[in-house]
C-alpha cells in the first residue's frame, strides 16, 4: 500500500519514516511487488501490505477483499483498520524482546527472544497470538482468519527494529561497556559499537560447551577463556521471519510468488575473508600472503595509510587474487589519519597509487572508526566505494553478530536525506584473529549462524598476528577447510558486490500455462547459476522444465517447500515453462 503521504507527513515533521525500509527488505529477496493506493481496491493482488498506520477512515473494500480470500498485512498500530484486525494498539513499546509462539506461519523461528525498537501492544480478541512482548506476555503479533482470508498484524515496529539493530544509533561518545568486564568500548576512541543497540545483557550467549565466564575476567591478549559473544543475526531473522509470513499468506490466497535465491544454486551461505595491513611490515604482509595461500582463500586486503608494502609485495598480493581495498584510517597517528570527507578522499588516492588499482570498490575502517550516523556512507558513494565492511567488533564481548546482521543491504539515510537508500551495501564484520582477539570458541557460532539464515560469516585477520602468533595462523588454516566442508565458499567483498548487484536487476514474475507456469525474468545483466524459488501452494515432488534451458526440484528453505529453478539467467528476457 502506497505510504508515501505518511512518509511527506513525517518528514515535515523531522520524523524518520522508518517503513522506507521496506523497500530494502523487498529488494533483497527479489520478489515482485507494487505499490497501489489505498482508495483503489486491492484488485488482482492476493497479498497487500500496509507498512505504517493506515491513512483515513475505514477502508470498506478492504473487509470483503479479505472475506474472499485476500490476504492483508498490517505493520504498526492498525488504526482505522483495528476492527479488521481484531487487534487496536494499547500502549508504545519503545524497547522489549519478542518472543515467537509456534506457528505455522514462521516455520522456521529464532532460537531466542528477537530485540525490538519500537512498536505498540496489541489487544482484541478472536485472533491467535503469534508473537508476544517478553516484558508483560501482551500480544505483540496476531492472525485474525476472516472467511476464506487472512489479517496479520505486527505489533512490532519491523522497520524501525531491522535499522536501529543493523546500524544502530548516531556515534558521539563512548558507549556502556559490559558490566562484565568483556568489553571494554569505552577506549576515548569513536567506533561502530557505541552506536550499537544489541544488549551486552541480554542478546548474548556463551558459545556451546564452554564453561561460565569466571566473575574475575580480564580483557587481555589471547582471551584467557571464551566469553559471551552476539550468537544470533537478529535483523536478518526479523527480515526472515516478514518473508516467512509473505509466503505463508501468499499460499493462503493459492498465490504462486517467485523470488531470487540469496546466492547461486547449490550456495546455502558465504564465507568472507578480509586482511588489515596494519602497520605496513614488509614481512608480516609476506606471512599474510603465505598463510592465505595455504588456505586456499582470496581474501579482500583493506590497505592502511601511511607507509606502504614494497611495489613486489603489492603485485604479489594482485597476483595472487586478493582484492586490493582501503582500510580508511582516522585514528590521528598520521597528518592525513582524521575522521573526514577530505582525508577518506586523500587516503582513497594513496591507495589507488600505491596497489595500481583504478577502481577501489570495498573498505573497512581502521579500528572499527566511526563518528555520526551515516555520513561516512556519504563519501563512499563519492569515492566509489560500493561495499563497505566497516560494521563489527573491536573487543573479545562483542564478537559475532554485533549488529544483527549477516547478509548485505543497502542502508537508510536519515530524514534530512529523505531516508533514501545508500548506494553502499553494508557487509557485516563478525570477529577478528581468531585465536588472538577472539576466542576460538566463536567460529562455529558465526558459521552456523551465517548459515542458518542464509547470509556471509566475515573473519578479519592481520598481518602482525598471522606472523608472530602461531595458534591465529592455525586458526586461519583451520577456517577455511571447516568453511569448505561445510559447503561455504570463500567469496571477497568485490565477488559479493557483483553478486548482490546483478541479481538485483532482475525483476521476477510468473503466468499461469497449459502445461504448469510459464517463470518469467527481466535483468539488467547476466546472473548465471541463479536459483528462482517458487512458493507454489501443494507443489509436486517433480517438477521439471518444460522449456528453457535450466533445470527444477523441490527443495526445503526456511522450513518451507518451494520449487527451484536453477538456470543462467541472461541480460535482458528470460523465459520458462515448469510443470509442476
Amino acid at each position: 500500500m502506497d505510504s508515501q503521504a505518511a512518509t511527506e507527513r513525517a518528514h515535515q515533521a523531522g520524523q524518520d519514516a522508518w517503513w522506507a525500509y521496506l523497500a530494502e527488505v523487498l529488494g533483497h529477496l527479489r520478489l515482485p511487488y507494487r505499490s497501489v493506493a489505498a482508495a483503489a481496491p486491492p484488485g488482482d493482488a492476493s497479498v497487500l501490505i500496509y507498512p505504517t498506520t493506515p491513512d483515513g477512515g475505514p477502508a470498506g473494500h478492504l473487509e470483503p477483499w479479505v472475506h474472499d480470500g485476500g490476504a492483508l498485512i498490517l505493520v504498526g498500530d492498525p488504526g482505522p483498520l483495528a476492527a479488521l484486525a481484531g487487534v487496536f494498539a494499547d500502549g508504545a513499546v519503545p524497547e522489549d524482546h519478542v518472543v515467537l509462539t509456534d506457528s505455522p506461519v514462521w516455520p522456521s523461528r529464532p532460537p531466542v527472544a528477537l530485540h525490538a525498537v519500537g512498536g505498540n501492544r496489541l489487544t482484541g480478541s478472536g485472533v491467535e497470538v503469534l508473537a508476544r512482548w517478553q516484558s508483560d506476555d501482551a500480544p505483540a503479533a496476531t492472525l485474525r482468519r476472516l472467511g476464506a482470508g487472512v489479517v496479520l498484524t505486527y505489533g512490532v515496529d519491523l522497520w524501525q527494529t531491522i535499522v536501529r539493530i543493523q546500524q544502530g544509533y548516531a556515534v558521539t561518545a563512548d558507549g556502556e561497556p559490559a558490566a562484565d568486564g568483556t568489553a571494554p568500548i569505552d577506549d576515548g576512541v569513536l567506533k561502530c559499537e557505541d552506536g550499537m543497540v544489541l544488549s551486552f545483557e541480554r542478546d548474548r550467549a556463551m558459545p556451546p560447551g564452554e564453561p561460565a565466564l569466571d566473575p574475575a575476567y580480564q580483557h587481555v591478549y589471547p582471551p584467557p577463556s571464551a566469553v559471551p559473544m552476539f550468537d544470533q543475526p537478529q535483523a536478518d531473522w526479523w527480515c526472515s521471519l516478514f518473508a516467512q509470513s509473505l509466503w505463508w499468506s501468499a499460499a493462503q490466497t493459492g498465490a504462486t510468488v517467485p523470488w531470487l535465491w540469496y546466492w547461486p544454486s547449490g550456495v546455502d551461505a558465504v564465507a568472507h575473508m578480509s586482511h588489515d595491513s596494519d602497520q605496513n611490515v614488509e614481512e608480516h604482509g609476506q606471512a599474510a600472503l603465505d598463510a592465505f595461500a595455504e588456505a586456499g582463500v582470496e581474501v579482500t586486503w583493506c590497505h592502511v595509510f601511511p607507509g606502504g608494502y614494497s611495489p613486489e609485495l603489492y603485485s604479489a598480493i594482485t597476483a595472487a587474487g586478493h582484492e586490493n581495498a582501503l582500510h580508511y584510517n582516522a585514528m590521528g597517528d598520521a597528518d592525513l589519519a582524521v575522521w573526514g570527507w577530505p582525508f577518506a578522499r586523500a587516503q582513497y588516492a594513496w591507495a589507488q597509487a600505491v596497489t595500481g588499482t583504478e577502481q577501489i570498490v570495498s573498505n573497512k575502517n581502521h579500528y572499527t572508526r566511526w563518528e555520526g550516523w551515516t555520513d561516512f556512507y556519504t563519501w563512499c558513494e563519492r569515492l566509489g566505494i560500493q561495499i563497505d565492511e566497516s560494521r563489527g567488533p573491536s573487543k573479545q564481548g562483542d564478537v559475532g553478530f554485533t549488529f544483527g546482521a549477516s547478509h548485505v543491504s543497502f542502508p537508510l539515510a536519515p530524514v534530512a536525506e529523505g531516508n533514501r537508500l545508500y548506494d553502499v551495501l553494508n557487509l557485516p564484520l563478525h570477529t577478528q584473529d581468531l585465536a588472538w582477539a577472539g576466542h576460538v570458541a566463536v567460529r562455529d557460532v558465526i558459521l552456523d549462524g551465517a548459515q542458518a539464515v542464509n547470509g556471509v560469516a566475515h573473519f578479519l585477520f592481520h598481518g602482525p598476528h598471522l606472523h608472530l602468533r602461531p595458534p591465529t595462523r592455525a586458526a586461519c588454516i583451520e577456517l577455511a577447510a571447516e568453511a569448505r566442508r561445510r559447503g561455504m565458499p570463500w567469496w571477497t567483498a568485490s565477488r559479493i558486490n557483483s553478486w548482490e548487484r546483478s541479481r538485483r536487476g532482475v525483476v521476477l514474475s510468473v503466468e499461469p500455462h497449459p502445461d504448469g507456469l510459464a517463470v518469467l525474468a527481466e535483468a539488467v545483466e547476466a546472473v548465471p547459476g541463479a536459483a528462482v524459488l517458487l512458493a507454489v501452494p501443494n507443489a509436486g515432488t517433480g517438477p521439471i522444465v518444460k522449456e528453457g534451458s535450466g533445470s527444477a526440484r523441490t527443495v526445503v528453505r526456511f522450513g518451507r517447500p518451494f520449487v527451484e529453478l536453477t538456470a543462467d539467467i541472461v541480460a535482458g528476457d528470460n523465459r520458462w515453462v515448469i510443470t509442476l
